[in-house]
């Protein structure tokens, strides 16, 4: 198995020499093995290894005696532990969300502020083939049958080669201990029915479906990727300042790609993706005018060759104008106290060409002073709850080179202020609420 480990990180570059890798470790076989096998190769590796845990409060007892057994194991293999904890049935209930959907929510957000490098979950090419079933079940894109990609920022699995069958056996041989979430034991769940009962049948069928349905998920991502790439290329032409896309000629774009042009420029505008039913209004829209709901908030509608999404309700809510002044001056760096100050200066020598004040515009991405790398401005907008009417005239200061500054969140990495900085840009906003 912990060739198959070494295989997927090379495969797919999942982790570096010298990079911090905390392993999500529920206590279940999975994670147990994936940390067992990550601290037995992290030697060969040239990585540290730490542990985060995260205590969803939904199975009462059954959920503290996990944490506890986490912990005590953490101590055996001498790994650094992060814990935390949710009320998940309650979010669930404020939130009229899953209890799944709810916990994945917060788990994430739990993993996404632990500081490391590279956060390993222990997704096996057995939870690829569930989630793929899952997808096609509910309905899917192509997307949907993708399955779970092998990294994705900061998240990486390692276990991606490895079936559920060969992580028993692996800690059968090696003694490793795991606990059994009872909820994983039963039919409530559709994913669970999935496990339990359509897998099964499966692999009477195709005994290695793991592994033949990972060659077709291959191909599949290689197909998704070419037409990703095309609906962003087209996404960047069409975007205007303004907020409006562009539909000059769009009645001549395959219609496959016209719609993932729809789906990117409603997540930049919104903050989620739609689903195929909205999608489907929309291009209908786009191609004969007027307009549509697309959610109890907004619709869709197309005016002067552009399309717009609007809110229905938009004489009740307030909507500002930011206005930028960019101020150049000599300064010395003891008289830099404040981080407010920092987020907000720029070293003058370190620009490239000129200063843009502009909106944010697709593809957008920013290595962040104090980060660990590169995110998209759609990404930040989201970790940094930016209300969603506010993204499209959210202040972004760009120069020749990609973006430097953004309001609220801070400034590029290669712009910081350092103790050598001898002339800034300090950046000063005047902020006005307008109605419309």
């Amino acid at each position: 198995m912990e060739e198959k480990i070494l295989k997927a990180i090379g495969d797919f570059e999942l982790i570096k020499s010298g990079q911090c890798v905390t392993v999500a470790l529920s206590g279940g076989a999975d994670s147990m093995a994936l940390l067992v096998a990550l601290n037995n190769l992290k030697g060969k590796l040239g990585i540290t290894v730490n542990a985060a845990h995260f205590n969803h409060k939904i199975r009462g007892n059954e959920a503290e005696s996990d944490q506890k057994f986490v912990e005590r194991q953490c101590e055996i293999h001498k790994t650094k532990l992060f814990l935390g904890s949710a009320n998940i049935p309650l979010i669930a209930k404020e939130t009229k969300q899953s209890l799944e959907l709810a916990a994945r929510n917060e788990r994430y957000k739990f993993l996404g502020s632990v500081g490391a490098d590279v956060i390993a979950t222990a997704h096996t090419s057995s939870d690829n083939l569930e989630t793929v079933l899952f997808n096609l079940a509910r309905g899917t894109a192509l997307k949907g049958l993708c399955g779970i990609p092998a990294k994705r920022d900061r998240f990486v699995r390692p276990l991606i080669y490895c079936t559920r069958d060969e992580i028993i056996d692996y800690c059968k041989k090696n003694n490793i201990c795991f606990v059994t979430d009872s909820t994983n034991l039963c039919d409530d769940y559709s994913r669970n029915k999935i496990r339990h009962k359509a897998v099964p049948i499966l692999k009477e069928i195709n005994p290695s479906i793991e592994r033949s349905l990972s060659r077709t998920i291959e191909s599949l991502n290689e197909v998704n990727h070419f037409f990703e790439k095309l609906a962003d290329d087209e996404l960047e032409l069409r975007f205007t300042k303004k907020g409006g896309l562009c539909l000059k000629n769009f009645t001549s774009l395959d219609k496959c790609i016209a719609k993932r042009v729809i789906s990117k420029y409603y997540f930049s505008r919104l903050g989620f993706y739609p689903d195929n039913f909205h999608i489907n209004s929309i291009y209908d829209v786009c191609m004969n005018g007027s307009k549509t709901s697309i959610s109890k908030n907004y619709y869709a509608t197309v005016q002067e060759g552009h399309l717009f999404f609007e809110s229905k309700n938009s004489q009740n809510q307030h909507q500002y104008q930011y206005n930028v002044e960019l101020v150049e001056k000599n300064i010395v760096f003891s008289e830099i106290v404040y981080d407010l100050l920092l987020n907000n200066t720029l070293d003058c020598d370190k620009i490239i060409g000129k200063l843009e004040v502009r909106g944010r515009l697709p593809g957008d991405k920013i290595f962040l002073n104090k980060s660990n790398g590169t995110k998209t401005l759609k990404k930040l907008y989201t970790e940094y709850a930016v209300p969603l009417r506010e993204r499209p005239v959210w202040p972004v200061i760009a120069d020749d080179d990609g973006v430097v500054w953004i309001y609220g969140i801070g400034v590029a990495k290669r712009c910081a202020v350092t103790s050598q900085t001898k002339k800034i840009i300090s950046v000063k906003i005047t902020k006005k609420r307008m109605r419309g």
